[in-house]
């Protein structure tokens, strides 16, 4: 998993070993925003599920999220 920053807020993505394959031209941010699955949105220091429409508020998933790192 990676965080990605955008000006919409922090995005979580899931990405598997295959999808990180080095491409010429290509950054890591770019390659888990393409082909990753977005677990997790962080808007205004909340965290959504896909969507935006669920809050996540477990705590332990959130410090899960937080731990990420960054793309």
């Amino acid at each position: 998993m990676f965080l990605v920053n955008t000006e919409h807020g922090s995005i979580v993505y899931s990405v598997q070993p295959h999808q990180l394959i080095d491409r010429p031209g290509s950054t890591l941010r770019e390659r888990a925003m393409m082909h990753g699955t977005q677990i997790a949105v962080c808007n205004q220091g909340q965290w959504y599920r896909p969507g935006m429409r669920e809050e996540i508020t477990d705590k332990r998933t959130i410090v899960l999220l937080e731990r990420v790192p960054q793309a």
